[in-house]
């Protein structure tokens, strides 16, 4: 499954809220600095590659740490219904 998603575009689906050590969306999910960052990219216009590519630029991380990391983030945001992939 992992693979066929990486070219979809993921879309926040609820508000949320940026504090100074993090985020917090409205139905409850806590953001650390690089899940909201993750959640900042979630705009319905960036692909889940270029995502990656992004956290791998931001962070100095391999792609391999960089897409799993996101891979899981984006999977808990699927899972939670937080997001939808077009």
């Amino acid at each position: 499954m992992r693979s066929t998603i990486l070219n979809k575009k993921p879309k926040r689906l609820w508000e949320w809220r940026e504090y100074e050590r993090g985020s917090l969306i409205e139905n409850g999910i806590v953001l650390n600095e690089t899940a909201t960052f993750i959640w900042k990219l979630c705009d319905g216009k960036r692909s889940i590659n270029q995502i990656i590519r992004e956290i791998m630029k931001e962070y100095n991380v391999s792609e391999g740490k960089a897409k799993k990391d996101v891979l899981d983030w984006i999977e808990t945001l699927l899972k939670e219904k937080t997001i939808e992939l077009n």
